[in-house]
Protein backbone atom coordinates (compact mmCIF):
# COMPACT_ATOMS: atom_id res chain seq x y z
CA UNK A 1 0.00 0.00 0.00
CA UNK A 2 1.39 3.46 -0.97
CA UNK A 3 1.85 5.96 1.94
CA UNK A 4 -0.83 8.12 0.91
CA UNK A 5 -3.48 5.39 0.41
CA UNK A 6 -2.28 4.13 4.22
CA UNK A 7 -2.35 7.04 5.73
CA UNK A 8 -5.95 7.80 4.47
CA UNK A 9 -6.98 4.17 5.47
CA UNK A 10 -5.27 4.81 8.84
CA UNK A 11 -7.38 8.22 9.56
CA UNK A 12 -10.58 6.51 7.90
CA UNK A 13 -10.39 3.52 10.55
CA UNK A 14 -10.35 5.94 13.54
CA UNK A 15 -12.90 8.54 12.54
CA UNK A 16 -15.59 6.38 10.54
CA UNK A 17 -18.25 4.32 12.43
CA UNK A 18 -18.80 0.44 12.41
CA UNK A 19 -20.93 -0.83 9.15
CA UNK A 20 -20.30 -4.47 9.26
CA UNK A 21 -20.95 -7.06 11.56
CA UNK A 22 -18.97 -10.14 12.11
CA UNK A 23 -21.71 -12.31 10.69
CA UNK A 24 -21.02 -10.64 7.42
CA UNK A 25 -17.57 -10.98 6.89
CA UNK A 26 -16.83 -12.83 3.47
CA UNK A 27 -13.91 -14.63 2.22
CA UNK A 28 -12.56 -12.78 -0.71
CA UNK A 29 -14.23 -9.56 0.31
CA UNK A 30 -12.92 -9.18 3.93
CA UNK A 31 -10.73 -11.67 3.76
CA UNK A 32 -8.31 -14.07 1.82
CA UNK A 33 -7.23 -17.39 2.77
CA UNK A 34 -3.80 -18.30 2.02
CA UNK A 35 -2.25 -21.81 0.83
CA UNK A 36 -0.26 -21.92 4.26
CA UNK A 37 -0.88 -24.32 7.28
CA UNK A 38 -3.22 -23.16 10.24
CA UNK A 39 -1.27 -22.32 13.76
CA UNK A 40 -1.51 -24.82 16.19
CA UNK A 41 -3.42 -22.03 17.83
CA UNK A 42 -5.10 -18.69 17.57
CA UNK A 43 -2.45 -16.44 16.77
CA UNK A 44 -2.13 -12.63 15.00
CA UNK A 45 1.38 -12.51 13.60
CA UNK A 46 2.58 -9.14 12.32
CA UNK A 47 4.59 -9.10 9.45
CA UNK A 48 6.98 -6.00 10.03
CA UNK A 49 10.07 -3.88 9.56
CA UNK A 50 11.93 -1.76 11.92
CA UNK A 51 12.50 0.23 8.88
CA UNK A 52 8.73 1.42 8.23
CA UNK A 53 7.37 4.31 8.77
CA UNK A 54 3.91 2.66 8.83
CA UNK A 55 4.98 0.07 10.78
CA UNK A 56 6.02 2.36 13.54
CA UNK A 57 3.35 4.41 13.23
CA UNK A 58 0.67 1.75 14.25
CA UNK A 59 2.66 0.45 17.40
CA UNK A 60 -0.14 1.65 19.45
CA UNK A 61 -2.72 -0.37 17.33
CA UNK A 62 -1.03 -3.51 17.60
CA UNK A 63 -0.38 -3.55 21.55
CA UNK A 64 -3.88 -3.19 21.54
CA UNK A 65 -4.43 -6.41 19.83
CA UNK A 66 -1.99 -7.52 21.84
CA UNK A 67 -2.96 -6.41 25.16
CA UNK A 68 -6.78 -7.33 24.31
CA UNK A 69 -6.58 -11.50 23.22
CA UNK A 70 -8.60 -13.80 23.78
CA UNK A 71 -7.55 -16.77 26.14
CA UNK A 72 -5.07 -18.99 24.37
CA UNK A 73 -4.07 -16.86 21.45
CA UNK A 74 -0.74 -14.85 21.06
CA UNK A 75 0.39 -12.37 19.55
CA UNK A 76 3.67 -12.78 17.42
CA UNK A 77 5.81 -9.78 15.64
CA UNK A 78 7.70 -11.43 12.41
CA UNK A 79 10.71 -9.22 11.48
CA UNK A 80 10.63 -8.96 7.57
CA UNK A 81 14.41 -8.53 5.85
CA UNK A 82 14.63 -6.94 2.41
CA UNK A 83 14.11 -3.87 2.37
CA UNK A 84 14.98 -1.04 0.08
CA UNK A 85 18.40 0.73 0.37
CA UNK A 86 18.86 -1.44 3.94
CA UNK A 87 21.91 -3.40 4.81
CA UNK A 88 20.97 -6.86 4.53
CA UNK A 89 23.44 -7.74 7.29
CA UNK A 90 21.97 -5.22 9.60
CA UNK A 91 18.07 -6.57 8.83
CA UNK A 92 19.60 -9.97 9.78
CA UNK A 93 21.33 -8.65 13.39
CA UNK A 94 17.57 -6.59 13.97
CA UNK A 95 15.71 -9.93 13.61
CA UNK A 96 17.58 -11.54 15.66
CA UNK A 97 17.64 -8.98 18.28
CA UNK A 98 13.76 -9.44 18.38
CA UNK A 99 14.46 -12.75 19.48
CA UNK A 100 16.62 -12.44 21.11
CA UNK A 101 14.84 -9.85 23.39
CA UNK A 102 11.80 -12.16 23.82
CA UNK A 103 13.90 -14.89 25.26
CA UNK A 104 15.33 -12.35 27.76
CA UNK A 105 12.25 -10.53 28.16
CA UNK A 106 12.89 -7.48 27.33
CA UNK A 107 10.73 -6.92 23.78
CA UNK A 108 8.70 -4.10 24.53
CA UNK A 109 11.91 -2.37 25.37
CA UNK A 110 13.52 -3.39 22.72
CA UNK A 111 10.91 -2.67 19.95
CA UNK A 112 10.22 0.77 21.32
CA UNK A 113 13.91 1.60 21.40
CA UNK A 114 14.86 0.65 18.44
CA UNK A 115 11.82 1.97 16.46
CA UNK A 116 12.48 5.54 18.08
CA UNK A 117 16.03 5.47 17.53
CA UNK A 118 15.29 5.23 13.64
CA UNK A 119 12.26 7.10 13.46
CA UNK A 120 12.40 9.60 15.80
CA UNK A 121 16.41 10.26 16.19
CA UNK A 122 16.93 9.17 12.31
CA UNK A 123 20.02 6.96 13.18
CA UNK A 124 20.37 3.40 12.66
CA UNK A 125 22.60 0.51 13.66
CA UNK A 126 25.92 -0.38 12.28
CA UNK A 127 26.86 -3.41 13.78
CA UNK A 128 26.00 -6.44 16.40
CA UNK A 129 28.13 -4.46 18.73
CA UNK A 130 25.28 -1.57 18.40
CA UNK A 131 22.53 -4.30 19.38
CA UNK A 132 24.77 -6.01 22.07
CA UNK A 133 24.72 -2.34 23.81
CA UNK A 134 21.65 -1.47 23.51
CA UNK A 135 21.04 -4.53 25.73
CA UNK A 136 23.09 -3.31 27.97
CA UNK A 137 21.16 -0.40 28.30
CA UNK A 138 18.39 -2.42 29.44
CA UNK A 139 20.59 -3.83 32.47
CA UNK A 140 21.00 -7.45 30.62
CA UNK A 141 24.85 -8.58 31.19
CA UNK A 142 27.18 -9.13 28.55
CA UNK A 143 27.59 -12.55 29.41
CA UNK A 144 23.56 -13.73 29.50
CA UNK A 145 23.84 -11.45 26.00
CA UNK A 146 26.46 -13.30 24.26
CA UNK A 147 25.24 -17.05 25.40
CA UNK A 148 21.81 -16.63 24.12
CA UNK A 149 22.67 -14.50 21.13
CA UNK A 150 24.98 -17.51 20.43
CA UNK A 151 22.25 -20.34 20.88
CA UNK A 152 21.09 -22.67 18.58
CA UNK A 153 17.36 -21.91 19.29
CA UNK A 154 18.01 -18.45 18.28
CA UNK A 155 18.94 -19.40 15.18
CA UNK A 156 16.28 -21.77 14.41
CA UNK A 157 13.48 -19.31 15.29
CA UNK A 158 15.47 -16.97 12.96
CA UNK A 159 15.05 -19.48 10.18
CA UNK A 160 11.41 -19.79 11.06
CA UNK A 161 10.64 -16.33 11.08
CA UNK A 162 12.60 -16.12 7.90
CA UNK A 163 10.90 -18.64 6.17
CA UNK A 164 7.02 -16.94 7.09
CA UNK A 165 8.14 -14.02 5.50
CA UNK A 166 9.53 -15.56 2.77
CA UNK A 167 6.32 -17.72 1.89
CA UNK A 168 4.18 -14.80 2.35
CA UNK A 169 6.02 -13.30 -0.23
CA UNK A 170 5.77 -15.83 -2.50
CA UNK A 171 2.44 -15.55 -2.56
CA UNK A 172 2.26 -12.40 -3.31
CA UNK A 173 2.00 -10.69 -0.34
CA UNK A 174 4.87 -8.26 0.23
CA UNK A 175 3.83 -5.10 2.03
CA UNK A 176 4.39 -4.05 5.98
CA UNK A 177 2.43 -4.29 7.77
CA UNK A 178 0.51 -7.61 7.67
CA UNK A 179 -1.83 -8.98 9.71
CA UNK A 180 -2.00 -12.62 9.05
CA UNK A 181 -4.34 -14.56 11.30
CA UNK A 182 -4.00 -18.49 12.77
CA UNK A 183 -1.39 -18.40 9.64
CA UNK A 184 -3.88 -18.98 7.36
CA UNK A 185 -6.43 -15.61 7.18
CA UNK A 186 -5.28 -12.00 5.95
CA UNK A 187 -7.77 -9.08 6.31
CA UNK A 188 -8.46 -7.25 3.19
CA UNK A 189 -8.44 -3.94 4.57
CA UNK A 190 -9.50 -1.94 1.18
CA UNK A 191 -13.33 -3.04 2.64
CA UNK A 192 -12.68 -1.82 6.23
CA UNK A 193 -13.97 1.78 7.11
CA UNK A 194 -13.56 1.82 10.79
CA UNK A 195 -11.12 0.71 13.84
CA UNK A 196 -13.25 -0.77 15.41
CA UNK A 197 -14.61 -3.22 12.25
CA UNK A 198 -10.91 -3.75 12.00
CA UNK A 199 -10.71 -5.10 15.46
CA UNK A 200 -14.14 -7.14 14.68
CA UNK A 201 -12.43 -8.73 11.62
CA UNK A 202 -9.13 -9.64 13.33
CA UNK A 203 -11.15 -10.94 16.29
CA UNK A 204 -13.69 -12.88 13.69
CA UNK A 205 -10.94 -15.12 12.13
CA UNK A 206 -8.93 -15.52 15.25
CA UNK A 207 -12.03 -17.98 15.86
CA UNK A 208 -12.10 -20.01 12.23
Amino acid sequence: MHLKGLLTFIILLYVQPITVVAANFIEGQHYLTLKSPKSKQPEIREFFSFYCPHCYNQEPFMKELQNKLPSRAKFVKNHVEGMPNRNSEVEKLLTKALIIGDRMRVKDKLVDAIFKKIHVNKGDFKSADDIKQLFMSFGVSEIMYDSTASSFSVDIKYNDMKHKANTLRAQGHSSVPTLIINGKYKPITTQITSMGQYKELIYFLLKK
